[in-house]
């Protein structure tokens, strides 16, 4: 069963989200049913397709190190737990590759995984005291965006896990709820089904112009069917009380790629900044790496978007798409400082138009590498 695709699994989730709704609406604390009603539908998904034992030790493996780390979090080195923490996904990475590690196979455990790392750094960095076992398997295991996203914050979430809602304030959020499930539903379904069935599905698998064709086309049916995803995600989370962050701000208006990168796929390309980028730039600068403080800048942005990269895969598509926006993210980065008409055409006028121009066709691109559409 697909999350957020077909019949069955909309029936089934407005089935078990309907004794959340009536909690909300008689002013009842949710936390707890909204755990129960997260591991029914990952039972759900996952049993039907036979990933209920990989998931279940996924979560006592990534439950064990966080019960180790918060207890003993001053002797264990937060560079020896992160990297366990993210064993099981570069395991379920390296089956997509290898036959010999095929054995591991999880739907979600991209998104699972940066949840469990950012509970660890966050206990690293004392931005969270004290985190119960039952707010991190909640948060772990937070259905909604399990499959897809957004990737939520762990101090986000836990401000609306903890916060009672009145009956008029969780109206509002059913209102919100239903109608991003309704909108993300049909956009999905309805531009992003269309787009596949009659433009992308008919293309031949090669030649130049039903490349080209394929470029614009994947490009659309991606931002509508992902976008849609998201939505419904977020609408899913709004009904069980917890405003999951947007995904996505009209990113086809974007001057350039760092602004790209603020309006698509924000959860994940804001994740990357604050853990990957920042945390590599600023100790670079404390440590005084290197001669030039540009150059930690430059290689903060080749390790985010390898990451990025890797993140999605270790195909071969996936890792060229992650050194095709390292290469933009600096080149972005260079303009920004040495070349200033470059600020002042994206801000207004004929130069903002073709900025906007360029950029949807740098990254329309950049998905076509990453379709791994010829390889």
């Amino acid at each position: 069963m697909t999350p957020y695709s077909g019949l069955l699994f909309f029936y089934l989730l407005a089935l078990l989200l309907l004794p959340a709704v009536a909690l909300g609406l008689l002013g009842k604390p949710l936390k707890i049913y909204g755990l129960i009603f997260s591991v029914l539908m990952l039972v759900l998904v996952f049993g039907e397709g036979g990933q209920l034992p990989t998931l279940t030790a996924f979560y006592l493996w990534e439950a064990a190190l966080f019960l180790a780390y918060r207890r003993w979090r001053k002797k264990l080195p937060l560079w020896l737990m992160v990297p366990l923490a993210s064993l099981p996904l570069v395991l379920v990475k390296a089956g997509e590759v290898w036959p010999v590690f095929a054995l591991f196979r999880l739907l979600g455990i991209s998104y699972m995984t940066f949840r469990a790392v950012e509970a660890l750094i966050n206990l690293h960095d004392g931005a969270i005291k004290n985190l119960s076992l039952f707010q991190w398997s909640y948060f772990l295991l937070f259905f909604p965006s399990a499959s897809s996203g957004p990737i939520d914050r762990c101090q986000r979430f836990l401000s609306d896990l903890e916060r009672r809602l009145t009956p008029q304030e969780y109206i509002g959020l059913l209102r919100q709820g239903i109608w991003k499930l309704i909108g993300g539903a049909f956009s999905a379904i309805v531009p992003g089904g269309i787009i596949w069935q009659y433009w992308l599905a008919p293309l031949p698998e090669s030649g130049f112009l039903p490349t080209l064709s394929y470029l614009y086309g994947y490009t659309l049916f991606l931002f509508f069917n992902f976008a849609g995803s998201s939505s419904m995600a977020i609408g899913t989370g709004y009904l069980l009380g917890i405003r999951v962050p947007e995904n996505f701000s009209q990113p086809f208006l974007s001057a350039d790629m760092k602004e790209l990168w603020a309006r698509w796929h924000i959860s994940l390309s804001t994740w990357l900044r604050d853990y990957v980028y920042t945390r590599f730039v600023m100790d670079s600068l404390k440590k005084k790496r290197f001669e030039n403080q540009r150059t930690a800048s430059y290689l903060g942005y080749i390790l985010t978007m390898m990451t990025m990269g890797i993140w999605h895969g270790l195909s071969p598509h996936y890792l060229l798409y992650g050194a095709y926006h390292s290469a933009l993210m600096c080149l972005n980065e260079a303009l920004d400082l040495h070349w200033k008409p470059f600020k002042r055409w994206k801000k207004q006028g004929f130069g903002q138009a073709a900025c906007v121009f360029v950029t949807f066709h740098l990254f329309a691109f950049g998905l076509l590498i990453f379709s791994g559409r010829g390889w």
